[in-house]
Formats: structure tokens, sequence, C-alpha cells
């Protein structure tokens, strides 16, 4: 048994070395995800943070400030205070996607009873970001009408809002999530499975060949050098959300819950790559190998959107892919500081890397005899 652990041991600082000494290696595992990231940090831009100006037409009016600053208020866009003039040329300069105006005499109508219109001018470039802007602007009037600012609310109808969350999440960090998971698979698929493939490449298979210990060991060390490099880069992603305040900092047990499940997902993806570095045996093939079975699981998780607005037939697919449950149970520890709902998220993580470690072991047996 000592024998078993001390080659578990000396394969697993063999193989973390390995990386550290390649730095081409950390490259490869973090940039994929940090291009995702980019380009979904660039959406969220152009979806939440469109410009809009508000020109306030009866700015001595308090029912028109409250307005006004309902509008600023609103996170869905980015609101600036103008003057029409201003406004009218910031429009036609394509520094602001609408105009919200607040007309003069706005409060005068308000208390004559009659019905002062608002003013709401928008690019329609495409129906996605109109629509945006639109549910916006009725979203800051909505707000406006329920407060009494402008009177007895003419419609006499609330809503009673009841949230699945206890905290609001925004859009990157939303996403940040699914791409936290992108870099843990990235990370133990590629370190692991690049670490496999190199024994045959650099014929230091035959050391292997020579220990006498069983390919159990042999998997073992390997997925653990995984695990530790997929919960190293995954820390290091919190902590730099954290520190830019996408993530909130979460409490011991909710940090404990992450680090569970990014463990979990640490090993499928270990064990993953240890299984094709065994039977592709190529650092060549292997990396184009690698990143297309991450980016597919990471798009088939709902890595883009949440699953429940996937198509039916994507849907059932998704319950499939254990990024799916991984996302789950990481959003609910990190971005809305719960754990009630992810024991059966790492109920199937656990046994999905259960089923790839009785994969990869007899990936690894054949690849030792040939």
């Amino acid at each position: 048994m000592a024998t078993q652990l001390l080659a578990i041991w000396a394969i697993l600082r063999k193989d973390v070395a390995l990386t550290l000494r390649r730095p081409v290696v950390i490259l490869v595992t973090i940039l994929p995800p940090l291009v995702v990231l980019l380009v979904l940090v660039l959406e969220a831009a152009s979806v939440t943070a469109e410009p809009v100006a508000v020109v306030n037409g009866d700015p001595g009016c308090e029912a028109a400030r409250a307005l006004q600053r309902n509008a600023t208020d609103f996170d869905g866009f980015h609101t600036s205070v103008e003057s029409a003039a201003a406004a009218e040329r910031d429009y036609g300069n394509l520094r602001v996607a609408a105009v919200l105006t607040i007309p003069k005499g706005f409060c005068a109508a308000l208390a004559a009873s009659q019905q002062p219109a608002i003013g709401w001018q928008v690019h329609n470039f495409n129906a996605d970001s109109t629509n945006d802007l639109q549910r916006g602007v009725a979203n800051v009037v909505t707000r406006f009408v329920n407060s009494g600012a402008a009177g007895p609310n003419p419609i006499h109808v609330a809503i009673a809002e009841r949230d699945v969350h206890a905290r609001d999440a925004g859009f990157v960090p939303f996403e940040l999530v699914a791409v936290l998971v992108l870099l843990l698979l990235q990370a133990g698929l590629i370190n692991a499975g690049l670490a496999t493939a190199l024994e045959w490449q650099t014929r230091s298979i035959k050391e292997l060949l020579l220990a006498p210990v069983s390919s159990v060991v042999l998997v073992v060390g390997k997925v653990l050098a995984g695990v530790i490099a997929a919960d190293i880069a995954g820390c290091l992603l919190i902590a730099a959300a954290i520190a830019a305040r996408q993530l909130p900092v979460p409490s011991l047990v909710h940090a404990g819950a992450a680090l569970g499940v990014m463990t979990l997902l640490g090993l499928f993806g270990s064990a993953l790559g240890v299984g094709l570095g065994a039977r592709l045996r190529s650092v060549e093939r292997l990396n184009p190998v690698s990143a297309v079975i991450s980016f597919y699981l990471f798009f088939l998780a709902g890595g883009i959107t949440a699953v429940a607005y996937l198509p039916d037939w994507l849907r059932v697919i998704s319950h499939l892919v254990p990024n799916t449950y991984g996302i789950d149970a990481l959003r609910e520890s990190l971005l809305y500081g719960t754990t009630t709902n992810i024991g059966p998220d790492l109920l199937a993580l656990a046994l999905a890397s259960l089923v790839m470690l009785a994969i990869s072991v007899p990936a690894m047996r054949r690849g030792l005899a040939h």
C-alpha cells in the first residue's frame, strides 16, 4: 500500500512540475475561457449598457424629477441627462441609442388628469436591442407610476413579485460562472491529457512500464495532478472576479461547496484527459480534440444562456452533460448564496466522474499494452 501511495505522489509531483515548466500548457488552459469571457463582456456591454439620453422638459416639477430619477437609476441601460439640443445631436451622431423626453407641462397635465405623452426616440437597428430598450423604458414608467409620484395609479394594478433567488445576478457574473466551469474542464483535460500523451511522445512510458505499480495507480496520480491544476485555476478566477466586484465574497459554507463542485469538475475533466491522452498519444492531436470537446460541452450545458431557455430537444441533451450540473451548483453557491439545491448536482458530477474514471483505466491499460 505504501508503495502505491508513493507512486501516486511521484506521478503527481512530476505532472505538476511538467505543467509549471511549460508556459504553453498554462496558456492553452486559460486562453480559450478568457476569449469566451471577453466576448460575453462585450455582449453584456451591448445589451445592458446601451446609452440613453434623458431630456427633462419640466425640471421644476417634482413628478418630472421623479421620472428622471427612475430613468437614471435603471440598470438596464446607461443614461445621461441632457438638453434637448444635445440629445438630438448625440442621437444623430449615434452616441446614444435612444432619447427619453419628459415633455414641458408634464406636471400640469397630470394635475388636470390628462395623459402626458413621454417622448421615446430609438434607433431600431435590430429587433433584439430595440426590444431591450422598449422593455427598459416600460420598466422605468411602471416603476414611476407605482411609486405614487404621478398621483393615484390609473390602472390600479400592482405586481406581487416572488423571486426564485434572494438576490439578483448581473449578466456578466451569470455568464462568468459558465466560463469558470469551462476553465475547470479545460484545466483538468489539458493538464492530465498532455501529461499522459507526453509519456508516449517523450518515450518516458518505458519507465512506467518498468514500475511495480498498476495502471490504476498511474491514472490516479495523473488525475490528481489535473484536479490540483483545475482547482488552482478556478480559485484564481474566482479571486479575480471578487476583486473586480463581479462575484460576492462567499461564506465559508458556500466557498466549501464551490470548492467541492470545482474538484468534481476537475476530476471529470482530468479523467477524460487521461483517457484521451492514452488513446491519442500525441500533443498535436490532443490539443484540438480537447478544445472541441470543451467548447461543445460548454455550449450544450447552456454556457451562453440558461438551460431553461433552450429548445426542448437541446434541453434533453443538456441534462446529460456534466457541465450543466456544475454551472447550476456554482451559480447557487457563488451567485445566489445558497446550497439548498446543489445535492443532486453534486451526485450527478460524482457519478460522471466515476464513469469517466472507469473508462480511463482500461484506456490506459490498452495504451500500456501497446
